[in-house]
């Protein structure tokens, strides 16, 4: 695991995270897998995220982004005990909180402002994950423990904190490690919404010491996919049904936000806050994309298994409890697509509706390197 003592990177943590094939089964479920729409055969694709006795039975390719929510901290070097820690979590979790929320108090210039910097919203900017190598799974012949736990350790630290005037954004670099050997690296950008650039002190590591050296190629590959080089588009519409939000929290992010409509304050779109709608989860939208995503991959490789790889996906707008959402998936080639996601509630998508945009990378199986997350 990686380690630079502090010289590099600020706010590194260390956590573990235990879940069971229970919770596979529910993120997927949270992300609308297997709840109807569209034919038999996608229906049954999707099975395998939800059916522990499916024969290719799998955890969703972002399930592992749900495991900071639930994750706890590794006191002294020890993790904690092969218990199950069950129940609902605190928000922001242990995972995301410091003395004032997701920015380490040495960012501030004045100690007197934590208070302050503690009360300001965050919104979720952007999300960038690299799958690396196969998670394993617990296996047990004991009748009596048919679905143990399965334990990820998570190295989390600060890379990068920019003061602007809409406010400042806060860049964090996560692995997941499983054995000894580093599954997953993400990268999140969140923006504390109001946070003065005179309060913060701005601070970037150096570039050749993040975690993940292809993170931002997905980013990359993205601004090449220029809109006359896309081909092979794939259509996917889905509903946000009203239950939608508090099903995904489930999963382990208990933000209020996502209930509560009228905490939502000044970030709210006027109109859903007269309606009193709650916003969606960010992550559960990206996973309504990827769910079509897969659908797209899968289709051009007519029925061959890719294997997914990396993503980048960028929020930019809020979606809505009751929703209608379109996600339209282009590609370059069978392994390259990008997506959008739009909020168009029976209108036809227009570019000022998109909600979610970003581009993904997928692996043949049956080669070497980095193949999606099985369990």
């Amino acid at each position: 695991m990686s380690s630079d003592g502090g010289r590099n990177a600020r706010g590194a943590k260390t956590f573990v995270a235990q879940f069971t094939k229970r919770d596979l089964m529910l993120y997927a479920l949270g992300i609308g897998c297997c709840s109807g729409g569209y034919d038999g055969e996608e229906e049954n694709g999707e099975l395998r995220f939800v059916y522990e006795h499916h024969p290719k039975f799998e955890a969703f390719p972002t399930f592992l982004l749900s495991l900071p929510f639930i994750a706890e901290r590794v006191d002294n070097g020890s993790p904690p005990t092969n218990q199950l820690r069950v129940g609902i979590r605190p928000f922001p979790p242990e995972s995301m909180s410091s003395d004032c929320g997701i920015l380490p108090k040495d960012f501030l210039k004045n100690q007197g402002d934590i208070e302050e910097v503690r009360g300001l919203p965050i919104l979720h900017i952007s999300q960038t994950m690299t799958l690396h190598s196969v998670i394993k799974a617990s296996v047990t012949t004991n009748e009596a423990n048919i679905d143990p736990p399965m334990k990820i350790l998570i190295e989390t630290r600060i890379i990068a904190v920019k003061p602007r005037s809409i406010g400042t954004f806060v860049t964090s670099e996560t692995s997941y490690h499983q054995h000894g050997a580093c599954v997953v690296t993400t990268q999140m950008v969140a923006l504390i919404l109001g946070l003065d650039s005179d309060m913060v002190v701005q601070w970037e590591a150096p570039p050749n010491n993040h975690l993940g050296g292809d993170l931002t190629m997905t980013a990359q590959a993205a601004a090449h996919l220029k809109e006359n080089q896309l081909k092979e588009e794939t259509t996917r519409d889905y509903h946000i049904a009203q239950n939608a939000a508090l099903l995904y929290r489930l999963s382990g992010d208990y933000n209020p936000i996502h209930v509560e409509a009228n905490l939502l304050g000044k970030v709210a779109d006027e109109r859903k806050q007269e309606r009193g709608s709650p916003v969606l989860h960010g992550l559960c939208t990206m996973g309504y994309a990827v769910r079509a995503v897969l659908h797209h991959a899968e289709q051009k490789t007519h029925g061959g298994e890719v294997k997914f790889e990396s993503l980048h996906c960028k929020f930019v707008k809020p979606v809505y409890v009751g929703d209608s959402i379109r996600v339209v998936v282009r590609s370059r080639n069978k392994l390259n697509v990008s997506f959008c996601v739009y909020r168009c509630n029976g209108n036809m998508p227009q570019s000022d509706q998109i909600v979610v945009r970003g581009s993904a990378r997928f692996k043949e199986t049956g080669r070497t390197s980095i193949v999606t997350s099985r369990l």
